[in-house]
This record gives structure tokens, sequence and C-alpha cells, in this order.
């Protein structure tokens, strides 16, 4: 019954002039990246679930956001339990998937990676678009285009080499988005190197190229990733000089990845003069 009322409400908007489509009520994100999307662009009352992941990613970005929405592991048996009207994914949602959305009767919408800031423009209106807050999604843009224009206008006197680093074994490189964060903070990310999306740096490759500052994620946790990450050696050379970003800020396509930038550029700003003048 539900789904063949969904149904004519569709038919009624596409026939009649004048009549909006209804705007979905049961949200159901099934990616982490999306989950923070609709977090800020859809209210509580139409969010059905987002995953497990969005919890501690929502609490370092934005507090509360999350607070008293149900929670989906990602897998097809969630969509059976929530019954969404809209689902939302990442770009490698599976056929069962698909296939289970069709049965309920609720439309999928695939949000691409980002690798850019236009991917993420590209993607708050796709969002904003599919669970009606256009308007929301506009507003995001603009305070994110806000941020990358005030850090574009007064660039750095000189660029402080700096790589994301917190063990070696997967370094962010040239076509990555978390690159894109750092040249807009206006720090050259040392690891930015044609080749592969991720690279790998050693303790010894990381001594010998000596950035300017190691980022790491964790939004301020202390480094407990490996034993590589604790080595005395980088502890002795960049103390004072590890900077730590926002995981989901620098691995999702969000409004927030600016500010992200804002904050690596205020860090960088303040690290202090290296022997022989170098920050």
């Amino acid at each position: 019954m539900r789904r063949a009322l969904r149904i004519a409400a569709i038919l009624a908007a596409a026939i009649l002039p004048g009549v909006a489509a209804a705007k979905p009520q049961r949200i159901l994100s099934m990616n982490q990246c999306t989950d923070l999307l609709v977090l800020q662009l859809a209210p509580k009352a139409r969010i059905a679930g987002v995953t497990y992941l969005a919890k501690d990613s929502a609490k370092a970005l934005f507090p509360g956001a999350a607070d008293r929405v149900a929670v989906n592991y990602g897998t097809p048996e969630d969509i059976i339990k929530f019954r969404p009207d809209l689902i939302l994914t990442g770009d490698f949602s599976l056929a069962v998937t698909r296939r289970l959305a069709r049965e309920v009767g609720a439309p999928i919408v695939e949000v691409a990676s980002t690798r850019t800031f236009d991917d993420v423009r590209r993607s708050l209106r796709q969002v904003g678009a599919a669970v009606g807050e256009p308007a929301r999604a506009e507003a995001l843009i603009q305070r994110m285009d806000a941020d990358l224009a005030a850090l574009a206008a007064r660039r750095p006197a000189r660029p402080v080499r700096v790589v994301a680093w917190d063990g070696g074994a997967t370094v962010p490189g040239k076509d990555t988005f978390a690159n894109r964060i750092i040249e807009a903070a206006g720090a050259v990310n040392i690891a930015a190197q044609p080749g592969p999306f991720y690279t790998g740096f050693d303790v010894e490759q990381l001594l010998l190229a000596d950035p300017d500052a190691l980022l790491f994620g964790g939004d301020g946790r202390p480094l407990l990733q490996n034993d590589e990450a604790s080595h005395p050696a980088i502890r002795r050379r960049f103390a004072g000089r590890r900077i730590s970003y926002s995981e989901a800020a620098f691995s999702c396509g969000l409004p927030q990845s600016a500010r992200a930038a804002v904050n690596l550029r205020r860090q960088l700003d303040t690290l202090p003069p290296r022997a022989g003048g170098r920050r």
C-alpha cells in the first residue's frame, strides 16, 4: 500500500503542473561520506539511518548532528530493516543493494568519490537535490567558497613542505583530495609526485626528505597508530612539528574540508623557526 501511494504521488507530481514531488521522509545513508553530507542537509526527522562510522566523525566536525540518529552497517539487510524512501551510497554500491532498493521502491543516489573542491560542490548539489534541500546545499557551498577565497587571497610568503604521515604505509600523493587541501592551505605536499594516488615513506626516507611538518589524522588524539610513528628519531626531529587533522574532512568531500585547510594554514603559520631560518 505504501509503495502504491508513493508511486501515485510521483505520477501526480509529473502530471499536474505546479505540484512538487514530496521530500523523502526516510533517508538511509550507507556510506560514511554521504552520512556526513545528509546530516548537514536534511533534518534528523527525515533521516532513517546513517552508518556506524558517522558518529565519531560527526562529533569531531559538527557535534550533536548525529545524536539520536539510528545506525546501520551498510548491509543489504539494513534496507529491509529501515524501509527507506531514498538511499544514499558511494560509487561502489553492491548489485544486491540495488535489487533490494528496487523491491522497497527506494531510489538510489550514488555519490562519486571526491578528488577536488569542484567534486565537493557537485556532491553537495547532488545530495541537496535528492533530499529536497538545494538551498541548504548552496549555503554550504557559499561558506566553503568563502574559506577558500580567504586562503587564496593571502598566500604564505614561503610554502611550507609537509607530508601526511602516520607510519608511512599509505601517504596521500598528488591526485588525492588530501593533497588539494594541503595545496589550498598554501603548503607543498612532498609526496605529490607523479604516479599512484598513495605512496609510502619509511622512517629513513622521511628523515632524508626532511619536511617542515608532519600531518597526522586523529583529530588531536595522540599518535598511537604504529611503532614507526613512535620512532624516537621521528619524535626528536619533528618535536613541535606534528599537526593533527580531521580524517573525515581530508578523505570525504565536505564543506568542512575548506575549514580544515584554514586550520592547517593557521597551524603552519605558528610553526617555530628551524635552524638556518627555515620554518
